[in-house]
């Protein structure tokens, strides 16, 4: 194997070469090691941000949200017990007012769910009690929170008009007490959720007789199509998953990775563009020894195999010294965490990065095409 690329390399060693062929290999092998790695550091980037926004999203409604119930006790009996399920959390959802002690007043959509899940599906944490009373208590977003100038431990009003029947035109209204202030920084959750209790919820949300949904939580090793086997047993449910519930986010997310993609192959391109300039150069440089190859029995094939061998010698070694070093730039972020975010702007402290095997292979298949369309367009001259 090393024979075959002995001749191609020997055109190309240093010694040999004049000086504007040795400036165009050097240019060509760093536009090809700086475009790997731009991919490989940008898709891992895109890919980390990405895991991480699905991860709050499942973290804050679950794997999968179930409504257009008919008989509610009895479905929820038996999806609660079905394999893969770890966790259903029945809610009520309706919008409404939250009024605080300055009068700030803010519209928003109150989740009515049982505070013993907060923890271990919302990943809030929540204080039994933050006063010895009998106030109620609710958990707001931080956004909110900065919107009402309050805080943990202050009193706010709450009332929905809309699902209750007015007395004297006066709707219901309830004092409660501020437990929690949760931070998800993702999407409009801090700005939009508060969290109160069943006891409120059916003191408030008359109207409603059993509960609007049910959020489902997966065991982490559950490979179930889980989906599939609720419709299957009832067909008339309404179920869906983050995916569907955030389609469009997430094909933007797609699309920002496409457009990433293209954008930073222009960098191989013009390496490929150099990549042609460097072997044309070689081909004018090295024309006697061509020569010398045709009078010793060498074809118009075997010379454009030597061409082929030096672009894959100049784009190979370059790529991989490129994919390596994006590799590893990838391994030391996810591993030590070198890179920090601030935290009071982005939702999480650390770059995250993630590359998958499929995003190696799709990289180094493209670089490849394109160093053979610049080996052949340089060898048919």
């Amino acid at each position: 194997m090393m024979n075959k690329f002995k001749l191609p390399f020997g055109f190309l060693r240093a010694k040999e070469m004049p000086g504007p062929g040795k400036f165009n290999i050097w240019i060509a092998m760093l536009g090809f090691s700086l475009g790997c790695i731009a991919l490989i550091v940008s898709i891992s980037i895109l890919n980390g941000f990405e895991d991480k926004v699905k991860k709050k999203i499942i973290s804050f409604e679950g794997d999968l949200r179930i409504s257009g119930f008919r008989n509610f006790e009895k479905e929820l009996e038996i999806i609660k017990y079905m394999n893969g399920i770890s966790f259903a959390v029945p809610f009520k959802k309706r919008k409404g007012l939250i009024i605080a002690e300055n009068e700030l007043t803010e519209m928003l959509t109150f989740k009515s769910v049982d505070f013993r899940y907060l923890k271990n599906f919302y990943n809030i944490d929540y204080d039994d009690k933050v006063e010895n009373d009998n106030i109620p208590e609710i958990i707001i977003g931080q956004m909110t929170a900065q919107k009402l100038n309050v805080k943990k431990g202050d009193l706010v009003k709450i009332t929905s008009p809309l699902d209750q029947n007015l007395s004297f035109g006066i709707p219901r209204i309830k004092q409660c007490r501020i437990s929690q202030v949760f931070n998800t920084k993702v999407l409009d959750f801090d700005n939009q959720i508060v969290f109160i209790s069943e006891e409120i919820g059916n003191s408030l949300f008359v109207r409603k007789k059993i509960p609007d949904g049910i959020d489902l939580r997966f065991d982490e090793l559950s490979s179930l199509d889980i989906k599939n086997q609720i419709l299957d047993k009832f067909p008339y449910l309404n179920v869906t998953s983050w995916k569907d519930t955030h389609h469009q986010l997430f094909e933007a997310m797609k699309l920002e990775k496409i457009g990433t993609f293209i954008t930073l192959l222009l960098i191989i391109l013009v390496a490929c563009f150099n990549l042609i300039s460097c072997l044309l150069l070689i081909i004018v440089q090295k024309t006697k020894q061509f020569a010398i190859l045709k009078v010793l029995g060498a074809s118009d094939q075997t010379l454009e195999n030597l061409i082929l061998k030096q672009s894959l010698l100049i784009g190979g070694l370059s790529s991989l010294l490129g994919l390596s070093f994006g590799l590893l730039t990838v391994f030391v972020q996810t591993r030590f965490g070198v890179i920090k975010l601030p935290s009071d702007i982005y939702f999480v402290d650390v770059l995250p990065m993630e590359i998958s095997f499929n995003d190696i292979f799709l990289i180094n298949l493209v670089i490849f095409l394109m160093i053979m369309i610049a080996a052949k367009i340089s060898s048919s001259k």
